[in-house]
């Protein structure tokens, strides 16, 4: 069958092959008829079943197609006998133009005629051999160019004895300025007719192609027999980056069929830079002492997906050209668990950095504010959050963070017992929490904190030891994450290193504020016994607020103090004196009113409960909040307001302040407390000995209507009651001396009995009247006046009707000892109010002597026994019974009685 009688479709597919023999694969083919691979399939099957073509099996499942070569005598072309002269001129000019070497020979075996072919092949000169025996020119020229030139001769050579024709062999030979070595298959065929008839016809077809297929083809075979027993991928590709050689390992990896692999190109699995890349590698190799190159790759997959691989690189000859085979593993476990290594070091490293910085810090939050970067960063998640346990509020406060809105570092809380809290189920757990997915969590719904801010998943872990938390250590992040073992394990490291750091840190600030407080408890023993020592010398109550407020502030404990008193008109605080600062109170309003918030601070407090009030932390007080931005300017951390009280008046408020956090407790609390009984026992001495000194003095007349109707007294008013003297005693009690008529006995020991203040009666009977002393224990009214310096002249129930005088020195706050007395006594009524002049007699002097030399002690012994009757004859009261009146022993009032009077007489009478 001709070329003739074939279809246009075959004609075309055949047009693509020439008659040297060169093989061609089915894709190469489909991409030259642009067809599919299975159109061309078919087409290449039928060309083979007409005998125009000829195939072979390459590799696994790869199949390659040739043309096989033809020539005008080959049994289907007319014998060159049969064409005419000019035919035969036609013939031979086609014959130098093919690819087969061409050699007439006569009966003799002498050659008649060569084509260049022929020449060119054997390096033979045409016009020179003409004549020659062909085969003393196979033993000579042509065996000088055949690699192997004896085998080749004698197979000639017995072609020749035989007068054997159709035998097949082929040669390698190196000719003329052929570079490579070219495989030629020799054929000859006897001349039956024409002019060369006996002789014979020997062809020499280029077979180079072919066998350089052949030799590929039994590489590949041995390859595919090696590495299909591989698991990892394998492959080969020719000199122009195809594949010829897949396993199913790296089917496996691409996730390609072979068919559509082999033949495919390269760039099909990877970029094109990484081919290049490889082929610079495999010509490295196949120049160097090299064997093998390994290069980083990521293969493309059918799915669209990217595997990283390794892939070691080698030279791979298929025939006489140069390719290139690889071995290919996925090494994405590989780089996950070096990644994971990585990260696991990259941890070990923050947490010893952490505990380098938690040994040479000793500032938490700076250290808390590193980790809250720190542990982001490494973890590469989107937050991080350190909070701190509020045990009286049950609640956390974000106390560092990263990731947050501006506004939740320090100011925002999570609660700490509600379910909603992971912070709280946290603290209630024995370990981490870990969170995969907030939505779908059970054990807890999520705070606001996480919700807002679209958290997904992390981990919380608690720091400090689980009975007594500091706090919780939480990171957290928007994707969904599966953290690791070795992940909860960093984040606990920290939370522990966080601990021990904050461990550490309480216990030097322990230490610090214990040393800063021992500093500041003898600095205030100091400045205690100076005051002491400087307020017995002042003559004024100012002098003395003022030396108390110079003497803190000047120390290294305290940053300033000052003391105000209230003004009983709007219950406002006002600023007496100050030292350390100027207008503390400017712009601010203290009240004592406690239906007014602005009451609630330490100041209000202080004087309304009369006891020390303390702040031991200004930014954790609530109670500054009226305030806050004013002292927030003045940089003290804790404060103390010390109420100035002696017996039941309050003077005023001492105000310190530190700039010491938790500064007045304990000891320190202790002492400056003491302070403020010191400042108004100091200040009621000099209001009395104001009054006593002075030239005038202030008298007050005050009358009770009924007094025994609104003391509710059970007994009817007769008769007549009188105090006359007061005496104070120890434990703020006083012994009153006065008289009752007989008709009014009854009624003074009812008051006695009604009274609480009243404690017990001494009655001493007289012709008259009956003389008694009366013991009074923290009487309301003379604790509060003699305070302020003054003192009850005169008192008298008559008729049922109360009446009292008072004095008190001239500038003693006589709006409030009015107040006092009115409190006590509702139905107090002022009768007069006036300032008179003292007489200067001999009472001044003796006066003058009991305050300027007497002790209290002294005073009181003296004055008792005055009172009592110790000096009457017969004396009205012993020794025994003014010491007992007095709760001392008797050698006791003797001692005190002794010293008194020498230093009244060495007033009266000692020589001036």
């Amino acid at each position: 069958m001709t070329s003739q009688s074939l279809t246009e479709a075959l004609r075309e597919t055949l047009a693509l092959f020439d008659e040297s023999g060169a093989p061609r694969t089915t894709n190469e083919l489909a991409d030259s008829l642009d067809l599919g691979r299975r159109s061309t399939y078919e087409r290449l099957e039928r060309l083979v079943e007409r005998g125009e073509l000829e195939t072979k099996s390459v590799g696994a499942s790869a199949r390659v197609w040739w043309r096989p070569p033809s020539s005008a005598i080959d049994g289907r072309s007319p014998d060159a006998g049969d064409w005419p002269t000019e035919a035969e001129s036609l013939l031979a000019e086609a014959l130098d133009s093919t690819d087969i070497g061409v050699f007439v020979l006569d009966e003799a075996f002498d050659i008649t005629w060569i084509n260049e072919t022929a020449g060119r092949y054997f390096d033979l000169d045409r016009e020179r051999v003409l004549g020659q025996n062909k085969r003393r020119l196979v033993e000579t020229d042509i065996a000088s160019v055949v690699d192997d030139g004896t085998s080749f001769v004698d197979t000639v050579l017995a072609t020749y004895d035989d007068n054997t024709y159709a035998e097949r062999f082929e040669c390698r030979v190196t000719a003329g300025d052929e570079r490579e070595p070219r495989w030629l298959e020799h054929r000859s065929k006897p001349i039956e007719t024409g002019a060369y008839a006996g002789g014979r016809i020997e062809l020499y077809h280029d077979v180079t192609e072919r066998k350089q297929l052949e030799s590929r083809e039994r590489e590949l075979e041995q390859y595919e027999t090696i590495v299909e027993t591989v698991a990892d991928g394998i492959y080969a590709v020719d000199d122009e980056a195809r594949f010829v050689v897949v396993n199913d390992g790296f089917c496996e990896l691409t996730g390609y069929d072979r068919e559509e692999l082999l033949g495919a190109h390269a760039t099909t699995v990877h970029d094109d830079e990484i081919t290049t890349r490889a082929e610079s590698l495999a010509e490295e190799i196949a120049t160097s002492e090299r064997d093998v190159a390994t290069i980083e790759l990521d293969l493309h997959t059918k799915r669209g997906a990217n595997v990283p691989c390794e892939s070691r690189l080698a030279p791979f000859p298929l025939g006489d050209a140069d390719g290139r085979c690889g071995v290919v593993r996925d090494v994405s476990d590989h780089i996950e668990r070096e990644r994971m290594l990585r990260q696991r070091i990259r941890q070990q490293e923050v947490v010893a950095e952490l505990g380098q910085r938690a040994l040479e810090s000793h500032d938490v939050d700076e250290l808390l504010a590193d980790a809250s970067e720190l542990v982001p960063q490494t973890l590469e998640t989107d937050y991080c959050k350190m909070l701190c346990l509020d045990r009286t509020a049950d609640e956390l406060l974000v106390r560092q963070g990263t990731g947050w809105d501006a506004d939740v570092v320090g100011k925002e809380t999570v609660s700490a017992v509600e379910d909603d809290s992971q912070a709280a189920y946290t603290l209630a757990s024995e370990g981490p929490v870990l969170v995969d997915d907030l939505d779908s969590e059970s054990r807890f719904s999520g705070p606001d904190l996480l919700t807002d801010h679209d958290v997904t998943s992390g981990i919380s872990v608690v720091i400090g030891p689980a009975e007594e938390p500091w706090g919780v250590l939480g990171v957290h992040d928007t994707d969904r994450r599966a953290f690791s073992e070795y992940d909860v394990t960093f984040v606990q490291s920290v939370a522990n290193v966080l601990a021990t750091a904050i461990d550490r840190h309480e216990d030097e600030r322990k230490l610090k504020r214990q040393h800063e407080q021992l500093v500041a408890i003898n600095t205030l023993n100091d400045v205690v016994r100076d005051i002491t020592d400087e307020v017995i010398d002042r003559s004024t109550r100012e002098e003395i607020e003022r030396v108390v407020c110079e003497h803190l502030a000047a120390t290294d404990s305290y940053l300033f103090a000052w003391i105000g008193d209230v003004d009983v008109a709007d219950q406002t605080v006002n600023v007496r004196t100050e030292a350390g600062v100027q207008g503390y109170l400017d712009g601010i309003t203290i009240t004592v009113d406690p239906d007014d918030e602005r009451s609630s601070g330490p100041t209000g407090r202080a004087i309304r409960e009369r006891e020390t009030q303390t702040t031991q932390d200004i930014h954790a007080d609530s109670r500054h909040d009226p305030w806050r931005s004013h002292v927030e300017e003045y940089g003290f951390r804790s404060s103390a307001a010390i109420p100035i009280v002696h017996k039941e008046t309050v003077y005023g408020v001492l105000n310190v302040y530190a700039e010491r956090p938790k500064a007045f407790e304990d000891r320190e609390r202790a002492v400056v407390s003491q302070l403020g009984e010191v400042i108004g026992h100091a200040i009621a001495a000099t209001e009395r000995k104001r009054a006593l000194m002075s030239d005038d003095v202030v008298e007050l007349q005050f009358r009770i209507r009924n007094v025994f109707d609104e003391l509710t007294v059970g007994v009817p008013p007769t008769g007549t009651i009188t105090l006359d003297h007061t005496v104070p005693v120890a434990n703020d009690d006083y012994l009153v001396y006065g008289s009752a008529t007989a008709d009014a006995i009854d009624g003074l020991e009812a008051l006695v009995e009604t009274l609480p203040h009243w404690r017990d009666v001494t009655l001493r009977n007289d012709d008259a009247e009956t003389s008694f002393e009366l013991r009074l224990s923290e009487p309301p009214v003379l604790s509060t006046v003699a305070s302020f310096g003054g003192s009850v002249e005169h008192a008298i129930i008559e008729d049922s009707d109360y009446q009292m005088t008072l004095h008190a020195a001239p500038g003693a706050e006589v709006r409030q000892i009015v107040d006092i007395v009115q409190d006590a006594y509702p139905a107090a009524e002022l009768l007069k109010q006036r300032q008179l002049e003292r007489r200067n007699d001999a009472a001044d002097r003796v006066r003058h002597a009991l305050t300027a030399d007497l002790t209290a002690r002294q005073q009181s012994t003296l004055e008792a026994a005055y009172h009592a009757g110790y000096y009457e004859w017969p004396r009205a009261a012993s020794g025994e019974d003014v010491a007992r009146s007095l709760d001392v022993a008797p050698p006791t009032f003797h001692q005190h009685l002794r010293k008194a009077q020498r230093k009244v007489f060495d007033s009266l009478l000692a020589r001036r």
